[in-house]
């Protein structure tokens, strides 16, 4: 039998490339994935939040961590409080300012403000007569009020003068406001006293005296300072308390010598 040459090239030829065909439909995908250029992983990611407050306001906040705490996704500040599901954070509650309320520089002070002590009032005879329940002189209300203002402000002289260990802490402007609320309301009261106008040798120099002392706390001048600090001084210690230990400045007009 004889083939012709030309016939069997042709066939072989088809054989061949049906095989192809028929490889590159079965193995051509797989191939394909192996083989292709491995691209890049892309460079910005994204990070995903947690979750906003929800309405109810139980969600945690967005960038904290489950824990209620602020930092990077997986991280827990151990000495954060921690809460119980559907329970509130517990709310913290800031006192309000108030005029006779130590500063908050009294924290670390050695020496901590302390409220006027009524027991310690002894009024020394040069302004006893100023005060009395007869009628000619002002009330014991009115006494009480300047007692606890010299009480007061000369706790905050001392301590701005010469430092924790003398007084509770407070700057110059502070201590300005606080002489003027005293003022104040030493103005005030003597409008309801009756005698007002029998005492004014006294009641005047109060008033000035508190003047003087926001004065020199508004310019800061340590001179002044250093003068009123004597004034508050023996007003305190002496005319109101008699006390015969503490030191005399002699800077009042009703000093007595002892």
């Amino acid at each position: 039998m004889e083939f012709d040459q030309k016939k069997v090239v042709t066939m072989v030829g088809t054989l061949v490339l049906a095989g192809a065909v028929v490889a590159a439909g079965v193995y051509g995908p797989s191939a394909w994935k192996v083989l292709r250029p491995q691209t890049a992983a892309p460079s910005d990611q994204v990070l995903i939040q947690n979750p906003p407050v929800d309405s109810g306001g139980t969600g945690a906040k967005a960038g904290q961590t489950a824990a209620g705490t602020q930092g990077a996704p997986g991280q827990v500040n151990p000495a954060s409080p921690k809460t119980q599901p559907g329970q509130a954070s517990p709310a913290v509650t800031v006192p309000a300012p108030g005029i006779n309320t130590a500063p908050q520089g009294d924290v670390s002070s050695s020496k901590k403000y302390k409220e006027p002590d009524l027991n310690q009032m002894d009024l020394a005879p040069s302004i006893a007569s100023y005060f009395n329940s007869a009628g000619d002189g002002l009330s014991d209300l009115a006494k009480g009020k300047a007692y606890s203002a010299a009480w007061n402000i000369h706790q905050y002289v001392d301590g701005y003068l010469f430092g924790p260990t003398a007084g509770p802490q407070m700057n110059e402007q502070d201590i300005k406001k606080y002489i003027v609320f005293f003022k104040t309301m030493w103005a005030s009261q003597l409008k309801s006293e009756p005698a007002a106008q029998k005492v004014t040798a006294f009641s005047n120099y109060l008033d000035v005296l508190f003047n003087r002392g926001a004065d020199a706390f508004d310019a800061k001048d340590k001179a002044r300072i250093e003068q009123f600090h004597q004034e508050i001084h023996d007003l305190d210690e002496h005319l109101f308390r008699n006390n015969t230990s503490a030191k005399i400045y002699g800077a009042t007009p009703f000093a007595t010598k002892r």
